[in-house]
């Protein structure tokens, strides 16, 4: 499985500026988020924010004030990232997690006890679906709200830290998870600002979806949390899941 970094995030002031200074467990985390920082400065696709001061493990950056995030802005974003970088892959980038499916899937047979009654549901569901495997881009790998603001009409991403090389769905998965009450008009702008063409866009965003979802579902079920925090997690995971 991949490894997550868990940093510690804080923020202060400093000459009367607000700095978000974040603390990488490893440096690996820190290289990766740094590659992602520099690649959008040279490559100004999307809006990170911008570094104040990077030291040993410690990444700080100037802290952005967030309005209502704009989550349809974000489609359109990742949909510019993904047609851009569909033809510039990465390759031999030890910096880059490669996301495929092989090991997911396999982490969800392994406990898909856990499930319940939904278990042989979503087992069979993962089973008769095959993804375009040839589609791969950059991924930001863990996007969701948590992990962007929107600040005077732009959208500025961070914590890359599981960003790498993989289908596109995934990325937009994650992004529906957060809202799932808005997973069709997701769809339709992802698929209406893309500029690759691929006919089974939709279907391959789904089946990531399940896969995404049911993955979540069991990473947090292990978790060392607030029993209360902890199902509240679950149960909207599972509820997701039970669309399917």
């Amino acid at each position: 499985m991949i490894e997550w970094n868990r940093n510690i995030s804080k923020i202060y002031e400093l000459g009367g500026k607000k700095i978000v200074s974040k603390e990488h467990r490893k440096l690996i985390f820190l290289r990766r988020e740094l590659f992602f920082y520099d690649l959008f400065k040279k490559n100004p696709i999307i809006h990170t924010p911008e570094i104040y001061n990077s030291k040993g493990l410690n990444l700080q950056t100037y802290f952005i004030e967030t309005e209502d995030k704009n989550i349809f802005q974000t489609i359109q974003d990742w949909a510019k990232v993904h047609s851009y970088f569909m033809k510039k892959i990465f390759e031999n980038n030890d910096l880059l997690i490669q996301h495929e499916t092989e090991s997911i899937n396999s982490y969800i047979f392994k406990n898909i006890n856990t499930f319940y009654e939904f278990g042989p549901i979503i087992k069979n569901k993962l089973l008769g679906v095959k993804l375009n495997r040839e589609l791969k881009t950059l991924l930001h790998g863990d996007l969701q709200k948590k992990n962007m603001v929107t600040f005077k009409g732009n959208n500025y991403y961070f914590d890359f830290e599981l960003g790498g090389i993989g289908h596109p769905g995934r990325d937009i998965a994650s992004m529906i998870i957060s809202s799932p009450e808005k997973k069709n008009e997701l769809i339709k702008e992802y698929r209406e600002n893309i500029n690759f063409d691929y006919s089974g866009i939709e279907e391959d965003i789904t089946h990531w979806l399940l896969l995404r979802t049911a993955q979540l579902y069991l990473i947090f079920d292990k978790k060392k949390e607030q029993e209360n925090k902890k199902k509240a997690i679950k149960d909207k995971l599972l509820k997701i899941i039970q669309t399917f």
